[in-house]
């Protein structure tokens, strides 16, 4: 015999995902540009996308190595967004990186927005998921010591 409570837990668990789904079509309708898809890929669209639109860079094309905008002085921006983790990892090469952190409704506040090799010096590398890695702390601090705004 069904559990009715978990009958309207399923159905609840439905409705929200349906929503979610319903707002990743909306947000592709408003900005298609972005893929807006799957959960980890969402946080990061958001992140990429109000990082162009606030900071006024161009989004890069899809597959451009190692940063995802660029300044209008055509400096590369490597875009990473935060939600809970401790850390950030990140691949490749840029002039700058962009570190933002985004709460649990949707608020964002900048971690890090500074010259991308005084990240690369303070991060350590993962050889098992072959990228650099960084806790939002240290880059928290090392936003405290970045008196120059990169645009």
């Amino acid at each position: 015999m069904k559990n009715k409570s978990n009958d309207d837990k399923i159905e609840a668990v439905k409705a929200i995902i349906n929503t979610m789904y319903s707002a990743q079509r909306a947000l592709r309708a408003l900005a298609p540009e972005y893929r807006w898809a799957g959960l980890g890929n969402l946080l990061g669209d958001y992140g990429e996308y109000v990082a162009t639109e606030h900071y006024g860079l161009t989004k890069a094309t899809t597959g451009s190595d190692g940063h995802d905008a660029r300044t209008t002085d055509g400096k590369t921006v490597q875009i990473k967004t935060n939600h809970s983790a401790q850390h950030i990892g990140y691949r490749g090469e840029a002039d700058l990186i962009l570190v933002i952190h985004v709460n649990d409704f949707g608020e964002w506040e900048e971690v890090y927005f500074g010259d991308f090799q005084t990240v690369r010096k303070s991060s350590t590398f993962s050889k098992r998921d072959n990228k650099y890695m960084i806790s939002i702390s240290k880059l928290k601090h090392l936003q405290q010591n970045n008196k120059i705004k990169p645009i």
